[in-house]
């Protein structure tokens, strides 16, 4: 089912071009098997075949991103953790939503801050539920919006433009990044460390002034 899901999307972004791009970026943003990796560098092929701009598809995917951000921390925002797992005990199979994924969201988010809305945006399955901990933390909204537009804006950027440049090879995007989604993770994880250990020391030095 999930692949015929992907087909239909894939085949939507051939037909349609932009709104297909949108609609398929929307859905992804919530429903997790279906992957941005495949979508984005397919809209940046054919952004090459049919002189379709790369800007403008990152705009789009940027904000079908940001759009579907929005339930998943609406939902965190108006409950708690408690709420939050007793509704994915009854609907996150259809979501393909896994505890122990939302786990290590609430996890992070925890341990790395509001940064970590930004940088999880570039990690694949994370930022399906990275809206969860920002809205039961009661993250302010602007600033959730800002971080989850710019992640996504960069995420998109990347992908359609490796689409863009690999012409029919895009799929390669997909496949290097499921192969080395682990590494990736891994090297954003000491980015957002390194980046929060800046701001303390920072914060440091202005507090003994």
């Amino acid at each position: 089912m999930i692949e015929q899901i992907i087909d239909w999307l894939l085949w939507l972004v051939r037909e349609i071009g932009y709104p297909g791009v949108a609609l398929s970026m929307f859905i992804e943003s919530f429903f997790a098997p279906i992957p941005s990796e495949a979508i984005m560098p397919l809209a940046g092929w054919l952004a090459a075949e049919w002189a379709m701009k790369v800007r403008i598809l990152a705009l789009v995917g940027w904000v079908a991103s940001y759009l579907g951000t929005l339930p998943f921390y609406f939902l965190g925002y108006r409950g708690n953790r408690q709420k939050i797992y007793r509704r994915l005990d009854k609907y996150g199979k259809w979501f393909f939503i896994k505890p122990d994924e939302v786990d290590t969201a609430f996890d992070w988010f925890q341990k790395y801050g509001k940064w970590f809305v930004f940088f999880g945006r570039l990690v694949p399955i994370v930022r399906t539920v990275i809206s969860f901990p920002a809205g039961c933390v009661k993250m302010p909204f602007v600033p959730f919006s800002l971080l989850t537009l710019l992640g996504s804006t960069l995420w998109s950027a990347i992908l359609a433009t490796a689409g863009y440049y690999l012409g029919a090879n895009w799929s390669q995007v997909w496949e290097a990044i499921a192969e080395y989604e682990h590494v990736v993770l891994g090297v954003l994880l000491v980015v957002v460390a390194a980046y929060v250990v800046y701001l303390f020391r920072n914060r440091k030095k202005k507090a003994s002034k």
